[in-house]
């Protein structure tokens, strides 16, 4: 029989992490500097988020931000990340995001 640490002992995932997923998964879309200006931009409508852009700042809460890559969003390219990620995956990339890029 195995032994395994409760959640609450693992490690956390750290902002590397989340960087490596950012450029793996999000980067094609979002721009390594998260300013959306990027090649598939040019194809998608609405274009990815800017999260450099003031207006994201203040709109784009961390709960909204988690739910967005959890469940995609409706209109947009945004897909539903909850089947390839882990939880503690997705907020690592959105603290990356928050911590970086905003």
């Amino acid at each position: 029989m195995g032994f395994f640490l409760p959640s609450a002992f693992a490690e956390p995932v750290d902002s590397e992490t989340g960087r490596d997923i950012f450029y793996k998964h999000c980067k094609a879309c979002h721009g390594g500097k998260g300013d959306g200006k990027t090649f598939a931009a040019n194809v998608l409508n609405p274009t990815p988020k800017n999260f450099t852009h003031e207006e994201s700042k203040k709109e784009l809460t961390e709960k909204r931000m988690i739910e967005s890559v959890t469940k995609g969003r409706k209109g947009t390219a945004m897909m539903p990340w909850e089947s390839n990620l882990t939880k503690d995956e997705i907020s690592a990339v959105v603290s990356y995001i928050r911590k970086v890029l905003m």
